[in-house]
């Protein structure tokens, strides 16, 4: 049997283990509170740089967003700035086109008018002085057509009219108009152009583009050469041939010869001219068509050929009516004429009276009003640029003078641009010719002037 003393110091040792176990499992407890502390304080400076970070990155996105949309802001500023440089570049360069146009071609005017004077007066005298001059006053007016369709074309501002057309009546002309040139070199033609063919063109651009490519061979084929003119109908297209026996092309010339500004190397005295624009302008205008043109050359000294292919049209073409030269001569017409070069109106008042017109001139607006007061003219013939009352407005004040009166009011001009041609039409115009003006385009806009029926 257990002893009080035994039983007491066994209850002692049970006392003494379970404190030391007490013991250790609040050291463990703390041990385990200090690491979850210290894992708690860990994490919260995580959580405290981590937030760092994030505002930090924050208003770096804020801060590049905001240089972004500067920049945005600042090229679209600095976009917006070329643009309007550019436009009024291009405007500029339109306007000072159509400026140099009509100071080239004002000077063209009275030329033309004394040559046509001269031939009106005494048809047999200087014949061959005024043939010359001829030549190159349409040698310079073309130079100008060349120089003006280059930038309406690179500018998109070509507006095409189009209408079928027969492709022999198109050729025809096209000759007419290189038939100067033609002669001067004694080149022979040899046409095999068949009838029936039609396309559906703007017929002015596509005399041009004929005539380019005639006047090409023309130039470029020694004196007394051959060109040939031939078309037929392959399919859906209308092929038209221009072959020359003249100079040829060199191999590595071949694919450059429809970019502007592209020339064979010429002698010195520049004998075949031009501004290498004709080609060019022969491809863009073709292209508008829907068409293609294309060069082919043996080489040099073997001549050469364009091929012209366009759509063809089975539209019918209604036969032709008057021509300009088949035009009657009816009787007289009162003509004023108002333009502010003392040259222009006096040759050309010349040229209308020898053709039996009655004409008065006047250098300005004001005065050209003052002749109504004694005149009632069938036709106007007026300057745009005229001083001070510029002729837009001379064309309202003569409406507005002879409100009842089939006056025919025609603008003569330097100014041939488009824009030129649809402000003159808003004005009240009823036709729109360039200087220099022929004397037959001006004898058929008098002739068939409305108070020309009675």
């Amino acid at each position: 049997m257990e002893s009080r003393s035994q039983r007491s110091a066994r209850l002692r040792r049970a006392e003494q283990l379970a404190t030391r176990a007490a013991l250790a499992r609040a050291q463990t407890l703390e041990t385990a509170n200090r690491r979850n502390l210290a894992e708690r304080d860990a994490l919260l400076a995580e959580m405290r740089d981590a937030n760092e970070r994030l505002v930090l990155a924050t208003l770096r996105a804020d801060a590049a967003t905001e240089d972004a949309n500067t920049a945005r802001a600042t090229a679209d500023g600095l976009a917006a700035l070329e643009l309007g440089r550019i436009t009024a570049n291009d405007r500029a360069k339109d306007e000072f086109l159509a400026l140099l146009g009509h100071e080239l071609r004002n000077p063209l005017a009275p030329i033309q008018s004394a040559l046509d004077l001269i031939a009106t007066r005494e048809p047999g005298a200087f014949v061959r002085e005024r043939t010359v001059i001829e030549r190159q006053v349409k040698h310079l007016v073309r130079l100008v057509d060349d120089l003006l369709d280059v930038s309406r074309i690179t500018g998109g501002k070509i507006a095409l009219t189009r209408k079928p057309a027969e492709l022999a009546t198109l050729v025809a002309r096209a000759q007419e108009l290189v038939g100067p040139l033609l002669e001067e070199k004694h080149h022979v033609v040899r046409l095999a152009v068949a009838t029936g063919l039609i396309v559906d063109v703007d017929r002015t651009r596509m005399v041009q583009v004929i005539g380019n490519l005639v006047a090409n061979a023309a130039k470029y084929t020694p004196a007394r050469g051959e060109i040939w003119i031939t078309d037929d109908r392959v399919g859906a297209e209308v092929h038209l041939r221009v072959r020359d026996n003249g100079i040829g092309i060199a191999a590595d010339m071949v694919p450059r010869v429809f970019e502007m500004f592209a020339q064979a190397p010429q002698a010195i005295d520049r004998s075949r001219g031009g501004l290498g624009l004709g080609l060019a302008i022969v491809k863009s205008l073709v292209g508008l068509h829907g068409g293609t043109v294309s060069c082919t050359s043996e080489g040099l000294g073997r001549g050469s050929e364009f091929m012209l292919a366009l759509p063809a049209s089975d539209a019918v073409v209604a036969p032709r009516g008057l021509t300009e030269k088949s035009l009657p001569r009816l009787a007289e017409r009162k003509v004023l004429l108002v333009d502010d070069s003392q040259d222009i109106v006096e040759l050309m008042a010349d040229v209308l009276e020898a053709l039996g017109h009655e004409v008065r001139v006047a250098i300005d607006g004001p005065s050209a009003l003052a002749v109504l007061d004694s005149f009632t003219p069938d036709v106007a013939l007026l300057d745009i640029g005229l001083p001070g009352m510029d002729g837009y407005e001379l064309a309202a004040q003569l409406r507005a003078r002879r409100p009842s009166s089939e006056l025919k009011l025609v603008a003569i001009t330097g100014y041939g641009q488009p824009a030129d041609r649809a402000r003159s039409a808003a004005a009240g115009f009823d036709e729109h010719l360039v200087k220099p003006v022929s004397v037959a385009a001006l004898q058929a806009t008098i002739l068939v002037a409305p108070s020309a029926v009675r």
